[in-house]
């Protein structure tokens, strides 16, 4: 949003038609009456990227100086807004409170009390028209405070009054009691649209605060996108390269191993030539030794195991022959309960024989051999 290119629109009082000016780069190049700024200037929506300020009669609002210099400025700006709400004719809850974001704690805030009904009102008429205003402020705030006495001029069909803490319409039946016409000093047209021009960047007042705030859209900027875009598939490209050389060095490493393993079995192993085959010559080893991975602990571990399927069969001898033969002796009430250790031994992949038997109890007795 630039506020270097403007639309001001300044609706009058009552019904009479609204004013508009149309700023380019800080200047007012076009002027018009009425409602027709979109066909007048050649367009056919107005630009998001466009401030748009609308000005709107002084005596819609209240407008209060709340001094609070005990309080720092965001305590004080609160606590003003809700003096002015408890000063305000009308329902709390009707009513809007805004305050001006000055920061000097000395000085008095500036608070509008306006009606939401004239808030609807006025969104409502502007997006009629084809704007969304982004400040709404009220004409004689547009104006900059005097150091000393009262300025007057014409904004669109309205003349305003402005003072230090004073600023009201010239019609309103108050402003006679309230000012010294001694005292007023008219501004020339060139002020008064240098004022318009000012209000742009730095209003005294905006009236969209709260639950009227300009809700902003968010655009996508393509190239921020592609910047985005860019930098994401950079990271996956140095992902993947240094994922790949972890897994190159990681073979590497695997193939120095496995030529070290070669080099050690060959001490006992001569005919063996790559690290596959080492291995199942020494396991064939340790396998007619009984040790190893083979040995002892390999096929006691599968007997148990088998038992967990048939908790009625108890192992009531366990040996192990030269050869590395685990030779075992399983006792049962019956005979399928043996048999479902046999089989599961076998779905582990040892290699079992069996002889049966019974004892003078008349329990089912299995000797038993497991190899791997």
């Amino acid at each position: 949003m630039s506020a270097r290119d403007a639309l001001i629109v300044i609706l009058a009082a009552g019904d009479s038609a609204p004013t508009w000016l149309r700023v380019i780069d800080g200047d007012i190049v076009q002027r018009g009456t009425g409602t027709d700024w979109l066909p007048a200037c050649g367009l056919r929506e107005w630009s998001a990227d466009d401030t748009v300020m609308l000005v709107v009669p002084v005596e819609a609002t209240t407008l209060h100086w709340i001094s609070l210099p005990d309080l720092p400025v965001r305590q004080g700006r609160a606590a003003a807004r809700l003096a002015a709400l408890d000063a305000s004719i009308g329902q709390s809850d009707t009513m809007l409170a805004v305050t001006d974001q000055q920061d000097d704690p000395a000085a008095a805030h500036l608070v509008a009390v306006v009606s939401r009904a004239d808030i609807q009102h006025w969104l409502l008429w502007a997006q009629h028209h084809g704007i969304d205003p982004d400040i709404i402020i009220p004409s004689a705030l547009v104006l900059p405070a005097p150091a000393e006495g009262i300025v007057r001029a014409v904004l669109g069909t309205e003349a305003v009054l402005r003072g230090g803490d004073l600023a009201l319409a010239a019609a309103d039946a108050i402003a006679p009691i309230l000012i010294d016409s001694d005292n007023v000093v008219d501004l020339p047209d060139a002020a008064v649209a240098q004022a318009l021009v000012a209000a742009l960047d730095a209003p005294a007042i905006n009236l969209r605060q709260g639950d009227f705030a300009k809700r902003t859209r968010t655009t996508l900027d393509t190239r921020q996108l592609a910047r985005i875009a860019m930098w994401c598939g950079f990271i996956a490209l140095v992902s993947l390269v240094i994922a790949l050389i972890m897994i190159l060095k990681l073979n590497a490493d695997a193939r120095r191993l496995d030529a070290q393993s070669v080099e050690v079995a060959q001490k006992v192993l001569p005919s063996a030539n790559d690290a596959v085959m080492a291995e199942q010559e020494l396991d064939s080893k340790l396998r007619v030794a009984g040790t190893g991975a083979y040995g002892f602990s390999g096929s006691t571990a599968g007997i148990l195991a088998a038992m967990r399927s048939a908790p009625s069969v108890a192992l009531t001898l366990l040996d192990r022959a030269p050869d590395g033969t685990l030779k075992a002796t399983l006792a049962a009430p019956k005979a399928d309960d043996i048999n479902v250790v046999l089989i599961a031994l076998q779905a582990s992949g040892f290699t079992i024989t069996a002889t049966s038997s019974a004892d003078p109890s008349g329990r089912v007795l299995a000797d038993i051999t497991v190899r791997p």
